[in-house]
């Protein structure tokens, strides 16, 4: 997912398949218990009784990521350009090529695939097989992707009782144009609340032509937020923020977009990161507390980040909690992780763990409260990091555009 605006020749020969900033050009289309005895209780000693007039206990104070800790990376599996990853009922991770293939990780690196639409999909541009879901009563597994016309699709996949999935049994579940081949988004996420999130960049092009970011007549620049066990193909939650505006999609979360490329829910707290690809200027994570930020407006693309783009910031714009620099140190495009939530590395617990697709370091920063206390460089990376995974038990992989699946292990 090298940004296509970017002439530096070693992303031309990756391809266009960048996530990052367009240029100002459009691209074309391209114990057991207790036993229970008779004798009564014996009397308590004195000094066992609570003293009334005492304080209660405070509750200890959570210990802050210590981002600081020395890590490694290992290398756990080879693919054909991994895009994604997601855990299904059986508990195990699947990760998506973008080509059309999913495949079970295994102890022995990644097997055959479960799942084949290499006929159905193209993977000019940003295009492809970008994303994947298991349904939360593990009934379906929902795929993201592009077909033959460059178009989203979202279909679900039967799962067979054992939980695995039954490739020839899919349904449509939502289509949508695309008017370029870049800035399709593609992330899919099943969240908290069992609903289907699904983002979509704005379209493609450079700075936004057909004006998606402030539209909300259009599905595009936009998190969605369906339920799609509902009905056939989908319903809207009736708690969807704009049910009762005419000019807006039913479909709409939030709004104001350029290429969530990925996004995730912490899976302790509910709360909900979302990476944004930037333009010129700025890359960007935006946040949202748990069950809070239905219709937040984060800008694009009369901002990008912080700053002014293309008109004066709305009243309703919703900051990013974290941003740096485009075509900076870090990179040129921002690729979204998780709030790491595993035991094998328990320094970095409560940490959101981000990397790019140009910089390929790993990067994290602790938000509390809406608000970034605490950042750092990781100091280990990969060359072209593309999406993250997380898998059962809550540790993180590195996927790498060039094919590696790398776990992020302590040093």
């Amino acid at each position: 997912m090298s940004p296509s605006r970017r002439p530096w020749p070693v992303l031309l020969l990756v391809f266009a398949f960048a996530l990052a900033s367009c240029g100002d050009e459009p691209e074309p289309a391209d114990d057991e218990p207790a036993p229970v005895t008779d004798a009564p209780d014996p009397a308590p000693d004195v000094e066992d009784e609570p003293d009334p007039s005492a304080e209660p206990d405070e509750p200890a104070e959570p210990e802050e990521p210590d981002l600081s800790v020395e890590l490694q990376l290992t290398d756990v599996a080879t693919m054909q350009a991994p895009t994604a990853g997601a855990v299904g009922p059986d508990g195990v991770l699947y990760l998506t090529e973008r080509a059309g293939t999913v495949h079970p990780l295994t102890d022995d690196g990644v097997g055959e695939a479960v799942i084949d639409l290499s006929d159905e999909t193209t993977t000019d541009g940003e295009r492809g097989l970008l994303g994947l879901a298991f349904a939360e009563d593990g009934s379906e597994l929902y795929l993201s992707s592009t077909d033959l016309d460059g178009d989203t699709v979202i279909a679900a996949v039967a799962l067979d009782d054992d939980g695995t999935p039954r490739g020839d049994e899919r349904r449509t579940v939502l289509t949508v144009d695309q008017p370029f081949a870049n800035h399709n988004g593609g992330d899919i996420e099943v969240g908290p609340d069992g609903m289907l999130y699904i983002g979509l960049g704005d379209g493609g092009g450079g700075g936004d032509p057909v004006e998606a970011g402030q539209d909300l007549g259009t599905l595009l620049g936009a998190m969605l937020r369906i339920d799609p066990a509902g009905a056939d193909p989908y319903s809207v939650p009736s708690d969807n923020p704009f049910l009762d505006d005419a000019d807006a999609r039913d479909e709409i979360w939030a709004y104001g977009l350029r290429n969530p490329w990925r996004f995730s829910f912490d899976a302790a707290t509910g709360e909900l990161y979302i990476a944004d690809v930037g333009q010129d200027t700025r890359e960007e994570v935006n946040w949202l507390a748990a069950s809070e930020g239905a219709g937040a407006n984060f800008g694009w693309n009369l901002m990008e980040g912080t700053l002014e783009f293309a008109g004066e910031e709305p009243e309703d714009h919703v900051p990013p909690v974290h941003e740096y620099e485009t075509r900076g140190p870090q990179g040129c495009s921002i690729t979204g992780g998780y709030v790491y939530r595993g035991s094998a590395i328990p320094e970095l617990t409560g940490a959101y763990l981000y990397s790019d697709f140009c910089g390929a370091e790993l990067h994290a920063i602790v938000v509390e409260g809406g608000e970034v206390v605490g950042e750092a460089d990781l100091e280990v990376g990969g060359e072209q990091i593309v999406s993250f995974a997380q898998d059962a038990d809550g540790e993180l992989y590195l996927l790498d555009f060039a094919g590696a699946v790398r776990r992020i292990d302590p040093a």
